[in-house]
């Protein structure tokens, strides 16, 4: 039997209890347990509403709010280790399972899916699901093509989505990360990186589900409201890059169905707002950033301070991005968090106008043959 978790932190808690309502009918399922981020609007409504869920289906659920774990900014690092501590400390449960709790398109198929991989063996079982051409712009540029840059050889660069908080862990795959000190330490966005590299490097088998209707959620307007995970997810990443990684770890991917067609036309975020944002003040300091990149990259960028500047950034330039910015980029440093911010956004919107907006396939195609492209130049040496 297995406990689902469900952290949260500001959403609409009708949601949040309709996906609790899916958890707790579940036949496979024996204890659902809320990690909130504090005693806010949506943690007080949830305690109203998980009563009567608890009683109409007969299962234990759980409200509580996350505990002050890692040693970085308190968030979803923190939720997911809290849920991960009561589940091997408290809970009699042979497997957690975890879900985003904004999901409106969880259903019970989600559960069962990940139920049935685990009953082959898999001690971690991800989600992976098709995704707006411009979505998982993290995911696509910082996560995978890290990985194919710095573990070329390994099992990561072939993750379908490294990033994604809807996962399965055995009890054993479990107790190994909630006494790592790395994942105790991963409080903030970073965790979903540590959790991918953690179990990976273990060599604890991993399948990936494959949810055709998609994730559906609330997108973000701007890019610059990806700006917080996207320097926590590149920091987390950045201070892996000293680990071995073995060179294979059992890994099967669920073949993908057809994809939706709401999915496929849709666009996830908002082209020229962000634009924007790449003419705003430049501040010394991170045009003195730039004398550490390649010409032409810093060349291209500078240009931004006229007027907002970006298809000079392929791949090409954006590998040689990477690699500076994994050797010299300081966490904590307003100046090095903006020209990062900055260096991605230009990344994204270049592969935008030039991929995405070709059509879904022709988008997915590019981001796949980029990052094997990236892990084939760094594991040969080539350039």
């Amino acid at each position: 039997m297995s406990l689902v978790a469900f952290p949260f932190k500001q959403e609409d808690p009708l949601v949040i209890a309709g996906n609790v309502r899916v958890a707790a009918a579940h036949s496979r399922v024996d204890e659902v347990l809320c990690v909130g981020f504090e005693e806010n609007d949506t943690y007080s409504a949830l305690s109203g509403m998980l009563s009567s869920i608890e009683e109409e289906h007969s299962t234990p659920v759980r409200l509580r709010v996350q505990e002050r774990i890692g040693s970085l900014r308190p968030g979803k690092g923190d939720g997911m280790n809290t849920a991960l501590r009561l589940f091997v400390e408290e809970s009699g449960a042979d497997r957690i399972h975890f879900y985003d709790s904004d999901i409106t398109s969880f259903g019970p198929q989600w559960i069962s899916k990940a139920e049935e991989a685990a009953d082959l063996g898999y001690g971690v079982v991800r989600h992976y699901f098709p995704r707006a051409s411009t979505d998982a712009m993290i995911t696509w540029m910082v996560t995978r093509a890290g990985f194919a840059i710095l573990w070329p050889r390994s099992e990561l660069p072939w993750i379908e989505q490294p990033l994604g908080g809807e996962l399965l862990f055995s009890r054993a795959v479990a107790e190994d990360l909630a006494a790592d000190s790395r994942v105790r330490a991963q409080s903030d966005w970073g965790i979903d990186t540590v959790f991918t590299f953690v179990t990976t490097q273990a060599g604890h088998p991993m399948y990936e589900a494959y949810v055709a209707e998609g994730k559906a959620h609330r997108l973000y307007g701007r890019l610059t409201d990806l700006k917080s995970m996207l320097v926590e997810c590149f920091t987390a990443l950045q201070g892996l890059r000293d680990e071995k990684m073995p060179d294979y770890t059992p890994h099967r991917i669920e073949y993908p169905d057809v994809v939706p067609h709401e999915i496929a036309e849709k666009l996830g975020y908002n082209v020229e707002a962000t634009s924007q944002v790449l003419t705003d003040r430049w501040t010394d300091h991170e045009v003195e950033l730039l004398d550490l990149f390649p010409a032409a990259v810093q060349d291209g960028v500078l240009a931004n301070r006229r007027k907002a500047t970006y298809l000079f950034m392929d791949e090409a330039h954006w590998y040689e991005t990477l690699l500076v910015l994994v050797d010299h980029f300081e966490f904590g440093d307003p100046g090095w968090e903006e020209l990062l911010f900055k260096l991605w956004t230009v990344r994204v919107l270049c592969y935008t106008t030039t991929s995405a907006l070709r059509g879904y396939s022709y988008a997915q195609r590019d981001l796949h043959a980029m990052v094997g492209r990236y892990l084939r130049r760094s594991a040969l040496g080539i350039g």
